[in-house]
This record gives structure tokens, sequence and C-alpha cells, in this order.
């Protein structure tokens, strides 16, 4: 009784804007404590581990499968619950076994006795409409050591299902033809590649990632069991082509790399920023944006790799976080927009970062919320159960996150200098957000005036075009201009009028969903529309 009191007495009193240790150990590479398989106690604890995979439950528990260990060393292939209520881990399948080969069974049946090969290094994970977690590729300890295969774990049942793709490591996948489901379908094995949602139809996508590096985007039908080649090209090693912030267009593609931080939007659309091309070498600080119904990707911004904090809480176009990889502990609030913590930056492996940043989806606009802005940063973990402005976890990559029905953000594990000097965690944090901190912009400054109703725009929302209308009393110069959210002027025009009706049609197909602005600069006025964009 007493242990669950503390643990609900830290919930309610733990402090805006403040990191608290909830679980495991203050120092690197320990070995854990499973107790005893499918029993809950608070003693349990994961080992330290380094780029396990993770889901949130219906139910809002938290779960993790896999990761690599130094002590001992190599990989995992234990699934491991959390419950937030009581503060307890549960080992609930695995062997305990680094480098377990698994049991896959029959492909499609399900049972007791199977369990995914111990992997780590980025697999591929989501959640369905009914709850059951699903996980895809990864690395193992066998030579190749790149997976391409669909499990789906049933919670209910406690049972993995071997689903789709090879039960041997290192093939080069079919791709057939790009659009086309096809149950002869399957992903070239894969790690690294973290970068998967879940759509409104609950079908399954995942960009990129390591084994073969490529720029492609595959989307998996739970019905029919089919693979869909999306996306992309079979080009290794491919570039990339930006277009135009802001703008959706058909030839867009991110080039290929292996990305970590990724979130749906309310529209269903798909996200992602940074990641790296190469191991480790080339980060990435850009944002992309994938667009399900038009099949398209819209380069939102960045592209470089310094970055630019701002000041701590407050929005500004000009910040952006340093590129960076092995981001993936990343959220989506309840208000829609985007957060992540720490990652990589590519400098021997050794560089880390501790810093929390949100992204306003509205505004396109970055805040750095907590952290430092240096490189390895050390920690503070204070005491266990204990909310402090002090707190802080010490730099680093390849942790998980989940989000709470709270509001409240978790990291677990990854590592620090985790190649020239390894050090994994198997620390459990929770972060409260400040709503005081942070706030996104709400205006681009930019306001409708069309108050007497001399200018008529049609149709709104609009999906394809804008038609403008409206009456001039003399020949004149007029100036059409659209800007976004963030008042950026995204189209200009320049007309000399005659007298009479004016009417003009402006073609937005290759603008992304959203608001927009239309003004019409006259010689002695301007008038301004809001406009909707909704393909």
């Amino acid at each position: 009784t007493s242990f669950i009191f503390c643990f609900l007495f830290v919930e309610c009193f733990s402090q805006a804007g403040e990191w608290v240790w909830l679980k495991g150990d203050s120092v690197p590479n320990q070995p854990g404590n499973y107790g005893v398989q499918g029993v809950p106690s608070p003693t349990n604890n994961p080992p330290s581990l380094y780029e396990p995979c993770e889901w949130t439950d219906l139910n809002g528990n938290f779960w993790m499968f896999g990761g690599s260990g130094i002590t001992p060393g190599g990989y995992y292939g234990d699934l491991w619950k959390y419950n937030l209520l009581t503060n307890e881990w549960n080992w609930m399948k695995g062997t305990g076994i680094t480098n377990d080969p698994g049991n896959y069974g029959t492909q499609g049946i399900p049972s007791m006795t199977n369990n995914p090969s111990a992997r780590s290094y980025g697999a591929a994970t989501w959640i369905d409409s009914l709850g059951n977690l699903w996980m895809f590729g990864g690395l193992t300890a066998l030579n190749p050591s790149h997976c391409s295969d669909l499990w789906k774990y049933d919670i209910s049942t406690n049972e993995w299902t071997w689903m789709k793709g090879p039960s041997v490591t290192g093939q080069s996948g079919i791709y057939g033809t790009q659009g086309m489901p096809d149950s002869a379908n399957n992903p070239a094995a894969k790690w690294e590649c973290v970068a998967s949602w879940t759509d409104h139809n609950s079908d399954l996508w995942f960009f990129g990632g390591f084994g073969s590096l490529l720029d492609d985007l595959w989307k998996f039908n739970i019905a029919s069991n089919q693979w869909t080649w999306m996306k992309g090209s079979l080009i290794l090693s491919n570039p990339g082509i930006n277009g135009t912030a802001g703008i959706e267009d058909s030839l867009n593609t991110p080039g290929s790399r292996c990305a970590y931080s990724r979130w749906k939007d309310t529209n269903g659309n798909l996200w992602f920023f940074g990641g790296m091309f190469g191991s480790g070498v080339y980060p990435f600080n850009d944002m992309w944006r994938y667009n399900p119904l038009t099949n398209n990707w819209t380069w939102m911004g960045g592209n470089g790799v310094t970055g630019i904090y701002g000041t701590k809480c407050i929005a500004s176009p000009n910040n952006i976080p340093a590129a960076r990889y092995e981001n993936r502990p990343c959220w989506t609030d309840q208000d829609g927009n985007f957060w992540f913590f720490g990652g990589g930056n590519g400098s021997g492996f050794g560089a880390v970062y501790n810093d929390i940043w949100k992204y306003c989806v509205a505004s396109n606009q970055w805040i750095w919320i907590h952290g430092s802005s240096s490189i390895n940063p050390a920690g503070n973990w204070g005491t266990l159960g204990v909310s402090s402005a002090t707190n802080k976890p010490n730099g680093r990559g390849g942790g998980v996150g989940w989000r709470d029905n709270n509001n409240n953000l978790y990291i677990f594990g990854g590592a620090t200098h985790h190649y020239n000097s390894p050090y994994y965690y198997n620390d459990l944090w929770k972060y409260t957000i400040d709503t005081t901190c942070g706030v996104c912009p709400t205006s681009t400054g930019i306001q409708e005036n069309n108050f007497t109703n001399e200018l008529l725009v049609f149709p709104n929302p609009t999906n394809s075009s804008l038609t403008i209308s409206f009456q001039s009393s003399s020949k004149q110069n007029i100036e059409l201009r659209i800007y976004n959210t963030l008042g950026k002027q995204i189209y200009l025009e320049k007309a000399a009028i005659a007298s009479g009706k004016f009417e003009k049609e402006i073609n937005v197909k290759k603008l992304s969903d959203g608001i927009y602005f239309l003004q019409v600069k006259m010689a002695e006025t301007i008038i301004s529309k809001k406009v909707v964009i909704q393909h």
C-alpha cells in the first residue's frame, strides 16, 4: 500500500516543466531484474537497452520489445509491459537470453511458443485498431543480420504470430509494381526503419531504413495481408528532391535515409524529422510531410546541420533543431503538435543531446522547450520519484518514448557514447508539459477584412482552383497574393484590369491542405480573404 501511495503522490505533485526519474538505475549497463514471467513486481526492471521498440496499448499501458545490451552483450528478444497505475514492469514473453534465435512456428498461426528472434536497431512498430502490436525488421546476431519479417502480438492471448516475410535474414525483397498490392510483395530486409505510422484505415506504413539505403515507402493492408510499394525509387543512396518548401509535388522525395522521429497529424498526414544518410555521419534536420490521399511528399523546411535554438519556450520561424538521428522518443500532444527528445549528431557516434523540442503544426515553427543546446550534457537523476527543476536525463540516443492520457511524456533507456565508450541505460523518466512554455502562434498577422463582400472567392474550401471575382469601378493595376499561415508569400500575380467585373481562376492543386490568406491589392485598398484548401 505504501508503494502505490508513493507513486500516486508523485503523479499528483510532479511539477510542470520538470523531469521525474520513475524507475530503473542511474548508472549504466545494468542486467535488470526479470522476476517471474507474467507477474508484475515493483522490483522488476528491464536490462539496460539500446534501440528497443515500443508501443502504447489501447488501455494506456507501455510495451517494449528487444534492444541490445552490454551486460551481457548481444540482442534481446523479450517483451515487457509497464503499468502506469502501479509503476511496475512485467516480463511478458521471451527467454531473457541474448541472441535467442526465436521460434517462428507456422506463418499466420498464433502460438504460445512463437517468439520473434532477438533483435535491435530500429524495428518498425505499429498498433492496429483492435489493439494488436505489430513489428517489422530490425537487426539480429545472425549473418546476414537484417530482417524482413512481420509479426503481430495479441495482448488478449499473449501470443505472437509470424504474419509475413521470410524467416531467414538478409533478403533483397520483392517490390512488384509501384502502387499495386500483391501477395508476393515484401520489403527488403531493413533496420533503422522506425519512421512508421498507422493511418486512419489501420494500414501500416514505413519509410526508408538501412539494409538497402533507399527512399522507399511501404504500406501493409492487414485485411488482405499484402504489402504495397507506394513511393520512392530503387536508386541506392538517392539524394532526394526537396522542391519548394511547403509546396506538395509528385516529384518531391526526402531521399534515402533512416529517420526516427515520426508523427501523424489530425488530417492523417504522415510526418518525420531528420535522420541520417549513411552510417551516422550525415545527419539531417529537415521536416517532411506525406499525404496518403495524393501520394505526395512536401518538404516543410530545414536542410542544414547547425541548429538555431533561439529562446526557450518562444516560437520563431528561425528556430531549427540541430541535425540528428536516433531521436526516437517522440510524441504528439493533445493539441496535435509534435515533440521529440535527444538523439545523436553523427560526430563519431559520441555526440548526443538531451533537449526537448516542440513543433507547431499550424505555423510550421519549432520551439526549444527543455535541456541543453550543447552535446553530451550530464544528467541529474535527483531522488527516485521526486520532481525537481534540476532533474534531467543525460544526453543519449536510441531510447524509446510514450505519452500517457494526461499528456505527460516518458522516455526509457538509450545510450551515450555507444560505440567509443558504450553506456546503455534502463531508467524510466516522465516529463510534465508546462502549458505556459512554448505556446504555438495562432495568427499570421494577416486578417480578413472583406466586410463589404466586394471580393468573392469560390469554391471555399477548394481542392483544385480558386475563382476570384469583384467589380472594378475604373481601370487600374492590381496585385493578387496568397500567403501561408507563416505569413510567407507563395503566390503573386500582377495585372492591369479594365472597369467592370473582374474574374480570375488560380490553380492551387499543388498547395498543401490548410488555411491560406488571399490578398487583393488595389490603388487605394487591400482586401484579404481567408481560404481553405482541402484535397
